[in-house]
């Protein structure tokens, strides 16, 4: 068998093994290194691995170039700018999977995506299990478009929906318990509700942001623009704006 075989049949089983939400094969993480600070939009937010990723700020955007696998998926650790917020929130943001190698051009790299989480700071870098939802864009297990995700106690289950488009606005809008996850096509005027998931297991108090992670041969970047994070005192919040 030919190595271009070889890799094709890989990958193909590789792609199937994430169809049926199988992390268990990907290997243990190091500890991450420290954190540090980054200064974006008048405030202070938190790049969390920063050995995983090179960030930047343009203006009204976070450029984050994935530098090496690393996933957000069963106990696992991608990279994540993040600030913390409690109580009812929502956080919003216009993000752009591209690849890191010519960022004209969707990323093509296999399970390559970026987009906004909520997570529970107590994981497994703090000995814990992993717990957090999010909703990304850009080469999912079924190809391009959006994936919604809840990993609980480093168990995840996922949903993607395939889309022309590896840019999105998305949004996760928390009221107590409920996480609603929405998209849109940039500069669409309605949000399109992609999923609604029930964690009662989270804390008040939770790391919000903009998450980057691929699980094989990363060329990926993803740009993140007008990051925000703002009070939702009821559902009809997580629809405005």
């Amino acid at each position: 068998m030919s190595r271009r075989r070889i890799l094709i049949v890989g990958a193909v089983a590789l792609l199937a093994l994430l169809g049926a939400g199988a992390y268990w094969f990907l290997a243990p993480q190091a500890p991450p290194a420290p954190a540090r600070p980054l200064a974006y939009a008048g405030q202070t937010w938190t790049v969390f691995r920063p050995e995983v990723f090179d960030v930047a700020v343009d203006g009204s955007a976070i450029q984050m170039t994935l530098n090496t696998v690393a996933r957000w998926a069963g106990n696992g650790q991608g990279g994540l700018v993040y600030q913390e917020a409690s109580g009812d929130f929502r956080l919003t943001a216009t993000v752009r999977a591209r690849r890191a190698s010519d960022p004209t051009q969707t990323v093509s790299s296999i399970v390559s995506l970026g987009g906004l989480t909520a997570r529970n700071p107590d994981g497994a870098d703090r000995g814990g299990r992993e717990n957090y939802v999010h909703i990304v864009v850009g080469n999912t297990p079924s190809g391009i478009g959006v994936e919604t995700k809840s990993t609980r106690d480093g168990s995840t289950s996922y949903e993607a929906v395939p889309d022309a488009s590896g840019d999105a606005e998305l949004r996760i809008c928390r009221l107590g318990s409920s996480f609603r996850l929405y998209k849109r096509a940039v500069g669409a005027p309605t949000w399109v509700l992609a999923a609604t998931i029930e964690r009662p297991d989270l804390p008040e108090r939770l790391q919000v942001g903009a998450n980057i992670y691929s699980v094989l041969n990363p060329d990926l970047q993803v740009i993140v623009e007008d990051l925000r994070v703002e009070a939702a005192p009821d559902e009809a919040a997580c629809e405005q704006g």
